[in-house]
C-alpha cells in the first residue's frame, strides 16, 4: 500500500452518516488512502453532511470556508462533500464553494473511488447526486476490509466490538418537517443474506453488538415502490440473533405507524435483543400529528388511553 496518501473524513449528523463515513473509509482504503487524524496531511477530505438541523448545514458551509486556505497551500488536495447537503445543494454548493472537487449524494457514496479517480487525472470537479427510483445498495463483499478512519479512543469513535449495519436507506412517509425523503430517497433495502453475511463476518472479527440502522428501521423489506420484497423485520432481526459470536442487538430508527405485535414480542423471545427501543411519538396531540402528517394517532401508538383522547385535540 502506498502510505503517502492520507485521507481525513469529517462526519456531521446521525448514525447513518457514521455508517456512511466508514463505507468511504474502506473503499479509499482499497485504493491506497490510509486514514489520518491529521487534516494537514491528507490528500483527499470527506465531509459528510447533514441538513435536518440547519445548525449542522452552517458548520459544514463554515468548515469549506476554513478549507480554502488549506487548498491555496496545497493545491493537489482533492475536497469532497459527501451526504444530505451535497444532495440537496448539488451545483449550487460547488459553485458557492469553488475549492470542492467532488459532491455526491447519499445514495452515490459507493462511487467515491471512481469520482477521486476523474477529479485527479481530468482535474476537473465531479457531481453525482442523482435519486435513482430503481436504486440498489451495492451487494456486501466479504473481501471488503473493515477498517475505521479513526482511533478507537478518539472522541465519537465507535469502539471495536460493536458496529453500525445499514439495513436500508431512504423513507417514503414524507413527514411536513422531513428532508430525509428528498435527500436519501424512498426506501430501499438491503437483502437479508447479504446483512447477515456482513454481521457474520463482523463477529468472525471479534465484534459482540450490532445497531442496525435505517431511517425507518421497522418497515425493513420494502422496495422503492412501497412493495415487501423481503421478509419483515422482526424476520431479520431472528436470522441476526442466530448469528454465532454476536451477544447483543440495538436498532434505531422506528415510526410508530410501522409498530407491529410481532415486533414487540421480539423483545421477550429475542434473547439478544436489548431492552432499547427508540420510537419518535412526536406529539401527543392527534392534530398536531395530523400536521405533521405522521399518519398515526395517540390512540394507535398507546390503545390504554383510548378512554381519555377525548381531552385530546
Amino acid at each position: 500500500m502506498n502510505t503517502s496518501k492520507k485521507a481525513y473524513i469529517e462526519t456531521f449528523g446521525c448514525q447513518m452518516n457514521e455508517r456512511d463515513s466508514e463505507i468511504m473509509g474502506q473503499m479509499l482504503a482499497n485504493v491506497d488512502y490510509s486514514p489520518t487524524g491529521d487534516i494537514k496531511q491528507a490528500d483527499i477530505i470527506v465531509i459528510n453532511t447533514c441538513s435536518i438541523r440547519e445548525k449542522a448545514e452552517q458548520k459544514v458551509y463554515s468548515f469549506l470556508g476554513r478549507l480554502k486556505k488549506l487548498k491555496e497551500k496545497k493545491p493537489s488536495l482533492i475536497i469532497s462533500v459527501a451526504g444530505c447537503v451535497a444532495q440537496q445543494e448539488g451545483e449550487r454548493l460547488q459553485a458557492r464553494m469553488p475549492q470542492v472537487d467532488i459532491v455526491l449524494g447519499p445514495q452515490q457514496i459507493y462511487r467515491l473511488p471512481e469520482l477521486l479517480d476523474k477529479a485527479v487525472r481530468r482535474n476537473k470537479p465531479q457531481l453525482a447526486v442523482d435519486l435513482s427510483p430503481s436504486f440498489k445498495i451495492p451487494s456486501y463483499s466479504s473481501s471488503s476490509p473493515v477498517k475505521k478512519n479513526r482511533k478507537s479512543n478518539e472522541k465519537g469513535a465507535t469502539p471495536d466490538f460493536k458496529r453500525f449495519v445499514t439495513i436500508m436507506q431512504g423513507c417514503n412517509n414524507f413527514c411536513t418537517y422531513c428532508v430525509v425523503p428528498y435527500t436519501r430517497g424512498r426506501e430501499t433495502s438491503r437483502p437479508p443474506e447479504d446483512i447477515v453475511a456482513e454481521i457474520s463476518n463482523l463477529a468472525q472479527q471479534g465484534v459482540k453488538e450490532v445497531t442496525l440502522l435505517g431511517q425507518n428501521v421497522n418497515s425493513y423489506g420494502k422496495v422503492p415502490d412501497g412493495s415487501l420484497q423481503y421478509l419483515s423485520f422482526p424476520g431479520l432481526l431472528k436470522q441476526v440473533a442466530a448469528i454465532e459470536g454476536i451477544k447483543r442487538i440495538r436498532f434505531t430508527t422506528s415510526h410508530p405507524k410501522d409498530l407491529s405485535s410481532e415486533l414487540i414480542e421480539c423483545f421477550a423471545t429475542v434473547e439478544k435483543l436489548c431492552p432499547h427501543f427508540h420510537l419518535p411519538v412526536q406529539s401527543g396531540s392527534n392534530r398536531i400529528l395530523k400536521k405533521m402528517n405522521r399518519k398515526y394517532s395517540v390512540v394507535s401508538v398507546f390503545p390504554e388511553k383510548k378512554m381519555k383522547t377525548s381531552r385530546i385535540p
